[in-house]
C-alpha cells in the first residue's frame, strides 16, 4: 500500500474523530488499538510511523462500519421527521421530548435545524412512530447490553482478586485450591482474545479446553 493511501485512511480517522468529538485516546479504545501505538501514527516528528497492514485493514474495516451505521440512522432521522409533520399524537415537541425522557430545547433545536439527535435518542422516537428498526441493530443493541454486563463483572472480579493479592501466602494457596485452574486459564484466555478478531477466530478454532466447573460439580454429587 502506498504512503498516499496512509496518509488518506489517517485523513479519514482524523475527520472521524473530529465528527464525533473524540479524543485520541478515545480514538485508541473504540479502535481497541494501544494509545501508545495509534499516538505515533499521527506524529509531526520525522520519526512517524504508519500502520502495519492488519492494522490498516481494522481502520477501513472501522472506517467502513461507521459509514454504514450512520447511513442508516439517518435515514430513520429523516423519516422521524416526515413522521412529525403527518402525526397528530403529540401537540408539541415538548411533549414528544417528555416521553422519550430527553430534554425539550435539545430537540427542538434538531428538529428545526433537521440535524441527527444522539442515536439513542432516534431510537427512542422510532419506536414511538412505529418505525422498525433492523435486526442487525437489534444484535448491536444485545451486544451493548452484554458488554455493560461484563464490565460489572470485571469490576466484581477485581475487587475480589483484590483479596488474593492482599492477603498471605497460606491463604492464596487455599484459594487456589478451591479453583480449576483450566478454567482460570479458559476464561483469561479467552478475554485476551476478544481484543482483535482474527486472534479470537484462532483461539475459538485450536483451543481445546471448555469451562467445565458445573459439569464437575454435578459430577460430584
Amino acid at each position: 500500500m502506498e504512503k498516499t493511501s496512509f496518509d488518506q485512511l489517517l485523513l479519514g480517522l482524523e475527520n472521524y474523530s473530529k465528527f464525533k468529538n473524540l479524543s485520541k485516546k478515545d480514538l485508541a479504545q473504540k479502535l481497541n488499538i494501544p494509545y501508545s501505538t495509534l499516538r505515533k501514527w499521527f506524529s509531526k516528528s520525522r520519526t512517524k510511523r504508519f500502520p502495519s497492514p492488519d492494522y490498516m485493514e481494522k481502520i477501513n474495516h472501522f472506517l467502513e462500519s461507521e459509514k454504514k451505521e450512520d447511513r442508516y440512522w439517518g435515514n430513520i432521522w429523516m423519516k422521524i421527521l416526515s413522521w412529525w409533520q403527518s402525526q397528530h399524537r403529540f401537540s408539541s415537541i415538548k411533549k414528544l421530548a417528555e416521553e422519550i425522557g430527553w430534554e425539550p430545547q435539545n430537540l427542538f433545536l434538531h428538529f428545526q435545524n433537521k440535524q441527527m439527535p444522539p442515536k439513542i435518542v432516534v431510537g427512542k422516537i422510532a419506536g414511538i412512530a412505529g418505525l422498525e428498526i433492523s435486526a442487525l441493530d437489534s444484535i448491536h443493541n444485545e451486544a451493548r447490553k452484554r458488554t455493560e454486563k461484563i464490565k460489572m463483572l470485571l469490576l466484581l472480579l477485581e475487587d475480589e482478586l483484590k483479596w488474593l493479592r492482599d492477603n498471605s501466602p497460606a491463604s492464596r494457596e487455599i484459594f487456589r485450591q478451591e479453583l480449576d485452574l483450566s478454567d482460570v486459564g479458559y476464561i483469561s484466555s479467552l478475554l485476551t482474545m476478544l481484543g482483535d478478531e482474527e486472534k479470537f477466530k484462532r483461539w475459538i478454532t485450536l483451543t481445546t479446553n471448555r469451562f467445565d466447573y458445573f459439569r464437575k460439580k454435578g459430577r460430584k454429587k
